[in-house]
């Protein structure tokens, strides 16, 4: 929007520029709106492919035993 160099009324030219800076600010805020859900959709489609792994990765587990022994020699640590 172009102002009017020889427009003294300053209330017409502030009304102008508040006009037009919200429109800016209304596209920005909806571009970043855009942003934000494409950004969630990648999330939702990580914890998907996440939830889908842990399914399979529960239904192919061969049975563990339910306690394994350690047997650690003098100078052995566990490396934690």
């Amino acid at each position: 929007m172009f102002f009017e160099p020889l427009n003294l009324d300053g209330r017409k030219r502030s009304a102008a520029h508040h006009a037009t800076r919200l429109s800016k600010l209304h596209g920005r805020l909806a571009k970043k709106l855009d942003q934000v859900d494409h950004a969630a959709d990648r999330v939702e489609h990580a914890a998907a492919v996440l939830v889908e792994a842990t399914r399979q990765s529960a239904t192919h587990e061969t049975m563990a035993p339910s306690a394994v022994f350690v047997h650690l020699g003098a100078s052995q640590t566990l490396g934690l």
